[in-house]
């Protein structure tokens, strides 16, 4: 068990034992926001065959540099497939993407022609390949569409369907559960007695969790729950393949987080990791699932999420496990020095053709308003002094924006 170690080491420990998820196959319908399990290549080239870019006349070789125009021939609806080569001096009307037939050299758009005596007078200088989608000029026959390891987005719906693909394999969804081991906590739709405190955790992490990739599949608060914490626990993590401990990671008479990872039999990865907020942290494995103990305060355990879930949530799913680092401009600036290395929640943009970073309001590990905004960790580093304002800091991007 690593004790005292750095973040990036205890990440590192967290990747290694982290198991890549079986691969299910869903509806493509369903599949946003999923992580494709195979790569996928395209069946034939789009489009198949040449097509009109326009509604217009395609038009084949001129005669006599077209001054005699072309005579027209016929017309192709959407959905023809005019097969009748087009002779030189030849024309047939075709629709915004009509397969054109072969011969056709160019289209030439509707508005741009007239009729005089039977013929089709262009009014502009034909080139070959205007207004023509070529065949394959999207994608060609065997062209990479998705790669392995890659979520899923709208234009990767688009595009499967594109080529007649009705599901898809991605890796299955993290089922993740949350165990509150704070005796005070209570569920938030309840109205809390004095001294009692409603669950702000339980929400955030699920919606955490859903922005991952993955599924928060049940949540318990010992407060709320009459059965052991042991058997609590183990019934989480026959359905689970993450479970996230919440609360109990630091008393003067005992760690009831640690307690209760030994008791159901984890071999402890690592405790304690020297940062702000939320220092008493660890993580232990049972098998092929992780245990992980985040600090009760709101705020900390949204930081140890973000530093120690979603690493493991993105690598079960074949995902980069790495938070993307940027170098940000803060503009307010930070009026503590740091014993040791520091997360502070930050608002970062793009202005002024630079990162910009603002510390947020609410910098304590028990209050929710930094989270609010916060799509963004500064890390200071142990034994900083205070962060001026306009001072460039390293930051770790939580979100897309």
């Amino acid at each position: 068990m690593l004790l005292d170690s750095s973040l990036e080491t205890v990440q590192a420990q967290i990747i290694e034992f982290c198991p890549r998820l079986s691969p299910e196959t869903v509806s493509i319908l369903n599949a946003v926001g999923r992580v494709s399990a195979e790569e996928y290549r395209a069946g034939s080239d789009l489009p198949a065959q040449n097509q009109s870019a326009v509604d217009g006349y395609a038009v084949a070789e001129p005669v006599d540099g077209g001054s005699s125009g072309y005579s027209l021939v016929g017309n192709a609806l959407l959905g023809d497939n005019p097969l009748t080569f087009l002779k030189p001096g030849e024309a047939m009307q075709v629709k915004t993407g009509s397969n054109l037939p072969p011969g056709a050299i160019a289209v030439v758009p509707h508005e741009k022609t007239e009729i005089q005596n039977d013929s089709l007078i262009p009014l502009e200088v034909i080139k070959v390949g205007n207004n023509v989608k070529k065949a394959g000029e999207d994608y060609v026959h065997g062209e990479l569409l998705i790669p392995r390891n890659t979520i899923l987005t709208p234009g990767h719906i688009s595009l499967m369907a594109a080529f007649g693909m009705n599901s898809v394999s991605v890796y299955r969804k993290p089922r993740v559960a949350v165990l509150g081991l704070s005796p005070n906590v209570v569920p938030w739709q309840t109205n809390p007695l004095p001294g009692q405190t409603r669950d702000s955790n339980t929400p955030l992490i699920t919606a955490l969790v859903k922005e991952c990739g993955g599924e928060v599949v049940e949540s318990v608060l010992t407060g709320v729950d009459h059965r052991s914490v042991g058997e609590i626990g183990s019934s989480l993590l026959e359905k689970a393949d993450i479970v996230i401990l919440t609360g109990g990671t630091y008393a003067e008479d005992g760690n009831e987080a640690r307690l209760l990872m030994e008791q159901l039999g984890a071999d402890l990865l690592y405790w304690d990791v020297p940062i702000q907020p939320g220092s008493h942290t660890g993580a232990g494995v049972i098998e092929s699932r992780i245990l992980f103990a985040l600090s009760g305060n709101p705020a900390a355990c949204g930081v140890g999420y973000h530093l120690f879930v979603a690493p493991a949530v993105r690598a079960m799913q074949g995902l980069i496990a790495e938070t993307t680092r940027l170098t940000a401009q803060c503009t307010n600036g930070f009026p503590k020095k740091s014993g040791s290395r520091r997360f502070i929640r930050g608002q970062v943009r793009w202005e002024n053709n630079s990162w910009q970073v603002t510390v947020l309001e609410g910098q304590k590990p028990s209050m929710l308003r930094s989270l609010v905004d916060c799509n963004a960790l500064i890390d200071m580093p142990a034994s900083s002094p205070p962060i001026n304002k306009g001072q460039d800091v390293s930051i770790l991007v939580l979100k897309t924006f």
